[in-house]
């Protein structure tokens, strides 16, 4: 069983080099005297985010980009707070004059797709850029979008994004995690199946968007309009990219409390049964398997005392394979966070992914104060 074990521990550890390897092949570049001509439209969905939606408004304000050039649409799903009125004061007060505030017309089962559909009807032409409510924009977002696009023609563009750090531990957990799905993701681009983009900082092609009709396959589920929309672009054969530069960052909130990190994993992983990419869907149960052979073999290295050196290897093992792609991911992101922090998150890392993915198979999960079947 030990050799069992070893060989799938070894297999993760291949995986992960691998892509964290990817991730570092990406080249730095200057934006210097580069004409603009790329129109964007940016969609944000917001529901109840009167708390966020004042610095989201500032960032779009100061974005470093000609005005006529980009279109903001804000669309509101039913938001219970102040959000729309919050809305409405900033613009006055920040002067912006190419935004609009739409209301969700319910063209999907999903509200946050249903919300984007309802933006996408008013849009005719050029790129679509996503982000969320939550989120603090960089001042030359934009340029880096349009320099890919002058770069390499792309269809569909994924950006960096990372958590702003905060004091708890559930808080750092989430930086330290999103950073390494971001060196995964990001590292995939560089290979022939790009595996996971991020809805907070992705750009896509309106007129390949629509002739792919990439949302009609994944309207009905409530979470992955990043993840099928990616997968959609892929399987048409399209040109998918990647920024991967410090000025691009889409910076998001943490959740506040275990129990909400709890239900946005939960909802997360209730996508995974409808990935048709065998390279997600194989590292998804890669991952899966190597965390939970790690709390087992907890279990038998207090029981059987022939397991213990078995025990010890495959966990050192699996420290080397995720310290490295931390180490990679932060020589990016630049984390304060410190060794201390690291090691202590790396060791519960498997039991609480081992947790998220039962809690996943079955069960509700809450999203925006509504609830839903996994």
């Amino acid at each position: 069983m030990i050799f069992s074990c070893l060989i799938v521990i070894l297999i993760y550890m291949a995986v992960m080099l691998f892509y964290a390897y990817k991730f570092k092949t990406f080249k730095t570049y200057d934006l210097d005297s580069m004409e603009t001509h790329t129109h964007f439209s940016i969609l944000i969905p917001f529901r109840n985010e009167a708390e966020n939606l004042p610095l989201l408004l500032k960032c779009l304000s100061e974005l470093n980009y000609p005005q006529h050039l980009f279109q903001i649409y804000l669309i509101d799903d039913y938001s219970e707070d102040e959000s729309n009125a919050v809305c409405l004061e900033q613009i006055e007060k920040l002067g912006l004059r190419n935004i609009q505030i739409l209301k969700n017309k319910n063209l999907a089962t999903s509200p946050k797709k249903s919300a984007i559909l309802t933006a996408l009807e008013q849009i005719k032409s050029g790129y679509v850029i996503t982000t969320d409510a939550d989120c603090l924009l960089p001042e030359h977002w934009l340029l880096h979008f349009e320099h890919c696009i002058q770069q390499t023609k792309a269809d569909l563009i994924a950006g960096p994004v990372r958590i702003i750090e905060e004091t708890s531990f559930w808080q750092k957990f989430q930086v330290l995690d999103l950073m390494s799905l971001q060196v995964i993701g990001l590292g995939s681009f560089k290979t022939k199946t790009p595996l996971i983009c991020n809805a907070a900082n992705l750009a896509y092609k309106l007129k390949t968007l629509k002739a792919l009709n990439a949302f009609d396959t994944h309207q009905q589920q409530i979470s992955g309009d990043d993840i099928f929309t990616l997968q959609a672009f892929d399987q048409a054969g399209k040109t998918i990219k990647a920024i991967v530069h410090p000025d691009a960052v889409v910076w998001t909130k943490a959740q506040q409390s275990f129990k909400d990190l709890t239900q946005q994993r939960i909802r997360w992983a209730s996508k995974a049964k409808h990935y048709q990419n065998k390279t997600l869907i194989g590292l998804g149960i890669l991952v899966f398997l190597t965390n939970l052979i790690l709390v087992l073999s907890l279990g038998f290295a207090l029981i059987f005392e022939s397991f213990k050196t078995g025990f010890w290897l495959l966990w050192i093992l699996k420290l080397i394979a995720d310290f490295t792609v931390l180490k990679t991911g932060n020589q990016f992101f630049k984390t304060s966070l410190c060794a201390r922090d690291y090691l202590f998150l790396l060791l519960i890392y498997p039991f609480v992914s081992v947790y998220f993915a039962v809690l996943s198979l079955g069960g509700k999960f809450n999203w925006k104060g509504r609830s839903y079947q996994v």
